[in-house]
């Protein structure tokens, strides 16, 4: 009521929840953080192996990705030298199929989960006469093994996309398919087997709460992926048929062949039934008939927006695949040291957040707990009262490879400035450097103590030059030096 007068109500509302035109049709049905995953994720899942097969956006989008993540691999730092050296030899024994060590499984994980949306590890106990230094392997698995399709009810577990719940909520167990169901040699006596939850690494990104099983790092982008193929093709096609040049003559059917003369072509198109036009052939005189002519189609051109338009595209394929434009593509034209940086600095945030969220919990961290239990149990180590300090030996520092800088001057002296100034801890300094602070004290020490027993005196040993590369013992005597001072 206003002055009396009556005066609809209006609804408010958001513009992205209303039915206008604008809106219509767009995002109308509401689902689940699973529905659509089982739905969609076999042919996802096989649009992207295809994708990264074929596509050099796509496959050059998973090699930044793994490169970045894993690089030449997270390295545990456990706090004790015999269980650190226990652990390097089993790195390099720990692949159940014999090709990788430890930190060859983690790219190989990395890739799968990037290709696929996820990851599988399955571990393999040995017999102690295998002669393993532990025996515990680890068979890394394609997600294809674990079926989104299979699910069932009982009364006190249920199966969803493969994947056992019991009573509470918390997995149980993995039925995986025995083979992989798209080997054809293997598909016909293939069957699920069921593997117990404790037995198996699944690593997966999780977008969704509830969410059971990860997608392709591609998924949102894999449309575009085949659309630039596409365009490509058809822009190379346009450009072979711009090259075709040629010229066409019109004659009557009953001329004489003998009378063509020293021109070249294809076969005269004739009225009795001879080989007519079928070809263009660059460079080339083509023959017609009177009543035949030649129309070529003028579809839309892009011409010089072309590469604009290519740009615009790969940007969003790199949005879409995590990484940067030029990580994607190789082009650095117009990048400056400030622009890189600011790129770079972003995108590692990200994969500081993956490689701990991702490779280390996920993955890393399962794996080392159940070596260390299986290392114990079966004595390859002795450790008094393990059960009740377990949590504490695995209380690892695993160790990132350093990332290269992109003015390694700036930013050293940077990160100098800073832990000088208080700002930022030693250990923090050595973990961005691919250190942790035991492993880098330690290899300086065993440096300094070469150059003692060698006699050596370097410009790079603050014990006995100073930052200009003087004698620091000389500087420290003329200071203590009272007559000096005089």
């Amino acid at each position: 009521m206003r002055d009396g007068k009556m005066v609809p109500l209006v609804k408010a509302q958001y513009e992205g929840g209303s039915n206008s035109r604008r809106m219509a049709g767009k995002g109308t049905v509401s689902t689940g953080p699973n529905g659509p995953i089982a739905r969609s994720l076999p042919l996802l899942q096989a649009r992207s192996h295809n994708a990264i097969r074929n596509n050099a956006y796509a496959s050059k989008a998973q090699q930044a990705y793994v490169s970045n993540l894993v690089g030449s691999g997270i390295v545990p730092q456990w706090g004790c030298e015999h269980i650190q050296k226990l652990w390097d030899c089993w790195a390099l024994e720990c692949d159940a199929d014999g090709v990788d060590n430890f930190y060859g499984l983690q790219a190989l994980a990395a890739s799968s989960q990037f290709e696929a949306g996820e990851a599988l590890g399955r571990f393999r106990y040995r017999r102690v006469s295998d002669g393993l230094c532990v025996p515990l392997q680890i068979q890394v698995i394609e997600a294809e093994h674990l079926d989104p399709g299979y699910s069932q009810a009982f009364d006190s577990r249920i199966i969803k996309m493969g994947i056992e719940f019991d009573g509470i909520g918390q997995r149980s167990a993995y039925h995986l398919w025995r083979y992989h169901p798209n080997e054809q040699l293997t598909a016909t006596h293939n069957q699920r087997v069921r593997v117990p939850a404790d037995n198996v690494v699944h690593m997966f990104r999780r977008a969704r709460p509830g969410q059971l099983r990860g997608v392709p790092e591609l998924t949102s982008v894999i449309i575009r992926l085949y659309e630039i193929d596409e365009m490509q093709d058809a822009t190379l096609s346009r450009q072979k048929l711009a090259q075709l040049f040629g010229a066409f003559v019109k004659r009557k059917s009953n001329h004489d062949p003998e009378d063509e003369g020293p021109f070249f072509g294809t076969q005269v198109s004739m009225s009795d039934g001879s080989e007519g036009f079928s070809e263009f052939t660059p460079g080339g005189v083509h023959y017609l008939e009177d009543d035949e002519e030649i129309t070529f189609s003028t579809p839309p051109d892009i011409g010089a927006n072309y590469t604009e338009w290519l740009r615009t595209e790969l940007l969003a394929v790199a949005a879409g695949a995590g990484i940067t434009y030029e990580q994607l593509t190789g082009d650095l034209k117009g990048v400056n040291y400030s622009s890189i940086r600011a790129g770079l600095l972003e995108f590692r945030r990200r994969a500081e957040a993956l490689q701990a969220q991702l490779i280390v919990h996920q993955w890393c961290r399962r794996i080392a707990a159940k070596w260390l239990d299986v290392a114990v149990t079966s004595g390859a180590l002795n450790i008094a009262n393990y059960w009740a300090n377990r949590a504490g030996i695995l209380a690892i520092d695993w160790i990132a490879p350093r990332w290269q800088w992109v003015d390694p001057l700036k930013e050293i002296s940077a990160l100098l400035m800073q832990v000088r100034a208080g700002f930022k801890p030693r250990s923090e300094a050595a973990a961005e450097l691919g250190w942790s602070l035991d492993q880098l004290d330690g290899a300086i020490a065993k440096s300094n103590a070469s150059a003692d027993k060698y006699g050596l005196v370097l410009d790079s040993d603050p014990r006995i030059t100073s930052k200009n590369g003087g004698l620091q013992q000389a500087v420290d005597l003329l200071a203590n030096d009272p007559e000096q001072e005089e």
